[in-house]
């Protein structure tokens, strides 16, 4: 009976380890899945961090951006032709000019810019008026015009920019410049 007991007890040894042996891959299995499911939680609530500091971001982008955008020009009175919703803006361009000493040698406007986003995409909202001046001048004059056009109140565009020194004095500048007014049209 003995034997029988150690014969019966190296069985169940035997199954006990054989057991052991097929359940230790699935413990370490549970056990890498558990790690796995934690390390990807916290990755979870690094990205939502993330998203959250990017739409604080965003947000924060959006309110600055409203706060520094200019209004379009109305004309209060309504116009037979869209020049004449220029005319105060138009005037407003060319006396910055003067008043900063700039010489003007040419100017020329174009009512139909076709390469403006605002002309090709929303034409029946909006008046467009491209100015195309050559303006003649020093560092100094062209800086305070520029800032003058920058702290217009209403909305200009700079389209186009082209600043070189005059060939017989380099203190003096010729510049090719195109400036696009908008204004709103009154129905």
């Amino acid at each position: 009976m003995n034997k029988n007991l150690t014969i019966g007890l190296a069985i169940i040894i035997c199954a006990a380890v054989y057991g052991l042996y097929l359940l230790i891959p699935a413990i370490i299995g549970t056990y890498n899945s558990y790690k796995d499911l934690n390390s990807s939680k916290e990755q979870i609530a690094q990205i939502k961090q993330q998203i959250a500091d990017l739409e604080s971001a965003k947000a924060a982008h959006v309110q600055k951006e409203s706060a520094i955008t200019k209004p379009i020009y109305k004309n209060d009175t309504p116009t037979s032709d869209s020049m004449s919703s220029f005319g105060v803006m138009f005037e407003d361009v060319i006396q910055a000019a003067k008043y900063n000493k700039l010489k003007l040698y040419s100017i020329a406007y174009n009512m139909a810019p076709a390469d403006d986003l605002v002309y090709q995409n929303v034409q029946s909202e909006y008046n467009v008026c491209e100015i195309s001046m050559q303006l003649y001048g020093t560092y100094p004059q062209f800086k305070s015009y520029f800032q003058d056009i920058y702290n217009y109140p209403y909305l200009i565009n700079i389209s186009k920019l082209e600043i070189t020194p005059y060939e017989r004095d380099r203190n003096i500048l010729g510049g090719n410049i195109k400036i696009v007014l908008y204004s709103k049209k009154v129905s």
